[in-house]
């Protein structure tokens, strides 16, 4: 617990300079970083010791995080993140994903990366059925991987994924019961795609340019490899010349067989008109065959255009891509599709088998089992009734070839015209003697044959033994001499295994002498080696006792002189404090009669100046006069 505790304080936080420091812009200078946390577009705090993603979210325009091999265990603060369209998790500590309002706000986003962690059940990752637009997904070296029908069960509940570790979806894990060819099956090399290439990561547009390179390639697998989707592109095709009047008009109506393969689709109601497992084998027209076809898109499309009539279509799919840019492009195109479409009509269409089954959803509800069930039974009801119709709509039966008249040669003919005027029947009788005569005849010629061919069959035998027993002779001379060539073989063979066993063993002699003699030098130097360790301890021990002695002696010597030195520095030390004493006194002396000189010499001064004070006043009053005042008179 106290090495986990210390683990954890080298934990970082995810602070808004951080971002900052390994963020970037739209722009394409890398050396220029951002100031401002909402223009950043992409960020790498891989390899970090992250715990948290507290200041993420306030990056309002994000649209590649790289968050790899961290200590994070949650992510809800990228839920304000909602442009995402590439999140790399790998290697970190996630246990537990977030729900679907989560998942459901990020809308862009196309690769997640979640390999290496600690998911272990269904219920950690439910919330991904949530996200819209999720194309590729990563969940190898989890818990989760280990188990048995964990991919069938992602691949089913996540309904926008084409591809999940490192291989493309094929048609064989979403259509139940679908037995394809070996280059369409499930794990195929074909549909092999590292989705997590180990390149540096470079400025913003390269890392995007590469999530539109692995989308592209996934989309680009699957319309080469996906047997729904080739048989929706002829249809389209097929469509859209009809629609621009390209279509030329069949001649002539040629016959066909078509196979179809209906496997049980789980419904809820119940149909007595559905059998599990069956066959029909029908005779029908190319242009009965088209009909029947363009009725069963018309009605898919219908429903799937109720379906998704307010909602936008996903970015990486057909509806979202650029239009034509002329009618010449759409006419070329439109040509060459119709060719196709002819080989395949006239080469392939007869001999492959096909199914007719519901199309995968496009749009996923809140709750994915209901909104499969209900897809698949709309999809059972809109085939049931497709067949249904394809069956009521009977070819017309085949005309049966008239009887051919009897082939007439010219002596029918000759005969014909003379029997009302001449009797044959002679010559009938000569014609049946000539005709026994040339059966005998023939007879003989083939009895001589036959006598000849045995005589011929009996010398070749003899010929064939012949020539076996002289085979025969040639092979045991071979024989005998190849065993005596293999005994003189044998012979030199153990004449050089002896040669060699003695030289083995003169060599093992040496190598025993040679090992007494590296004993004996071991063991002598093992001696030796004992007896100059012994010396050299006895040694080092005498020089150690003299380093000591001398040593201490040294320690001694020092001490007394350091005791002299300090006596004599006391010494000096008591006679200069005596004197200081003195000095003192002496200066203490000084000072108090220069301060009593000084006292009683201010003392005078100011006696001094108190009597001329003093005489001044007096004289001035001396000097003063008596000033009367003048009377006034006043009369009457």
């Amino acid at each position: 617990m106290d090495s986990l505790d210390a683990q954890r304080k080298y934990l970082v936080t995810c602070s808004e300079s951080l971002i900052l420091s390994h963020g970037q812009g739209p722009g394409l200078d890398l050396v220029e970083k951002e100031t401002d946390p909402q223009q950043v577009v992409m960020v790498n705090l891989s390899c970090l010791l992250l715990k948290n993603l507290d200041n993420v979210g306030s990056c309002r325009s994000l649209r590649v995080c790289i968050l790899a091999d961290n200590f994070i265990s949650t992510i809800d603060a990228l839920i304000a993140c909602v442009h995402i369209v590439k999140l790399d998790l790998k290697g970190n500590q996630i246990t537990q994903l977030p729900g679907v309002v989560f998942w459901d706000s990020l809308r862009r986003l196309q690769l997640l990366h979640l390999h290496d962690n600690n998911i272990g059940t269904r219920k950690n990752i439910e919330g991904l059925s949530g996200c819209p637009n999720l194309t590729a997904l990563t969940l190898y070296d989890t818990p989760l991987s280990l188990k048995g029908n964990y991919r069938h069960c992602i691949i089913n509940s996540i309904w926008s994924l084409k591809a999940l570790d490192n291989f493309v979806v094929s048609d064989e894990e979403i259509i139940e019961n679908w037995i394809l060819p070996l280059h369409f099956k499930t794990l195929c090399h074909h549909f092999y795609l590292n989705l997590y290439p180990a390149a540096k990561m470079g400025p913003y547009q390269s890392e995007m340019r590469a999530i539109h390179k692995i989308i592209s390639e996934v989309n680009r697998i699957q319309s080469v490899y996906s047997p729904t989707l080739i048989i929706q592109r002829w249809i389209r095709g097929h469509l859209t010349r009809k629609r621009l009047g390209l279509v030329p008009a069949v001649p002539r109506q040629e016959r066909f067989s078509i196979r179809v393969h209906l496997s049980p689709i789980p419904s809820v109601e119940t149909d007595s008109q559905q059998t599990q497992g069956e066959t029909w084998v029908k005779e029908c027209t190319a242009k009965q065959h088209l009909q029947v076809i363009q009725e069963v898109v018309t009605s898919q499309a219908s429903l799937e255009a109720k379906k998704q009539k307010d909602i936008s279509p996903p970015h990486n799919t057909l509806q979202n891509s650029k239009t034509m840019r002329s009618n010449r492009a759409k006419h070329s195109e439109a040509k060459r599709d119709f060719t196709a479409a002819e080989e395949f009509y006239e080469e392939k269409l007869g001999k492959m088998c096909f199914r007719l089954i519901g199309f995968k959803a496009l749009v996923h509800q809140v709750e994915p089992v209901s909104n499969m069930l209900i897809s698949r039974q709309q999809g059972g009801r809109d085939i049931r009734s497709a067949m249904r119709l394809f069956h009521t709509q009977r070819p017309e039966p085949p005309k049966r070839p008239q009887p051919r008249p009897p082939l007439i040669n010219a002596e029918k003919r000759l005969m014909g015209r003379c029997l009302g005027s001449i009797s044959l029947a002679p010559f009938q009788v000569i014609q049946r003697a000539y005709r026994m005569r040339e059966q005998a005849e023939a007879l003989q010629r083939r009895a001589k044959q036959v006598a000849h061919s045995q005589a011929r069959r009996e010398g070749a035998q003899g010929q064939r033994h012949g020539l076996l027993e002289a085979r025969r002779e040639v092979v045991l001379q071979v024989r005998e001499k190849e065993q005596e060539e293999v005994e003189e073989a044998l012979a030199l063979l153990r004449a050089s295994r002896d040669r060699e066993v003695q030289e083995v063993r003169q060599r093992h002699a040496v190598f025993l002498e040679e090992k007494r003699r590296r004993a004996s030098e071991r063991a002598m130097v093992v001696a030796f080696s004992r007896q100059h360790a012994f010396l050299s301890k006895t040694v080092n021990r005498h020089a150690v006792r003299q380093r000591q002695s001398h040593t201490q002696q040294e320690r001694s010597v020092m001490v007394a002189s350091s005791r002299q030195q300090s006596r004599i520095q006391r010494e000096l030390k008591m006679g200069c404090i005596e004197d200081r004493q003195q000095s003192l006194k002496e200066e203490a002396i000084t000072s108090r009669v220069n301060r009593d000189t000084y006292l009683a010499t201010k003392n005078t001064n100011q006696l001094l100046q108190a009597q001329e004070r003093v005489a001044s006043v007096k004289a001035s009053h001396a000097k003063m006069e008596v000033l009367h005042p003048v009377p006034v008179n006043q009369t009457a």
